[in-house]
């Protein structure tokens, strides 16, 4: 009974907000941190999606990770994705929740 209500919270909790990676690499250097997407709901700001794209000009090439959907409209290699951390995080956090998930039924 327990570990059922437990599995359901995690589940639940893990709905509630997307979590992206936000920042920007210039030719492989740079920095990005894990953003909770839906920090900025108060102001009637939400996203459901995370982003990843870059831009080469000059022959150097930038790539951004945000919160958001693509614009089909802009001319880029855009892509976006549904799930915590997708926009280029490791596969630590997915791992960890694997881990977890077979504990409680073990």
């Amino acid at each position: 009974m327990y570990r059922t209500l437990l599995l359901l919270s995690l589940l639940a909790g893990c709905g509630l907000a997307i979590k992206c990676k936000v920042g920007s690499f210039i030719d492989g250097k740079g920095a990005s941190g894990d953003v909770d997407c839906n920090t900025l709901e108060t102001v009637g700001i939400t996203y459901d999606r995370c982003k990843k794209w870059s831009n080469t000009l000059l022959g150097v090439t930038t790539v951004f990770h945000a919160c958001g959907s693509c614009d089909p409209d802009d001319n880029d290699d855009c892509t976006d994705c549904g799930s915590n951390y997708c926009n280029g995080a490791s596969s630590l956090p997915v791992a960890a929740l694997i881990a977890t998930l077979v504990h409680l039924f073990l």
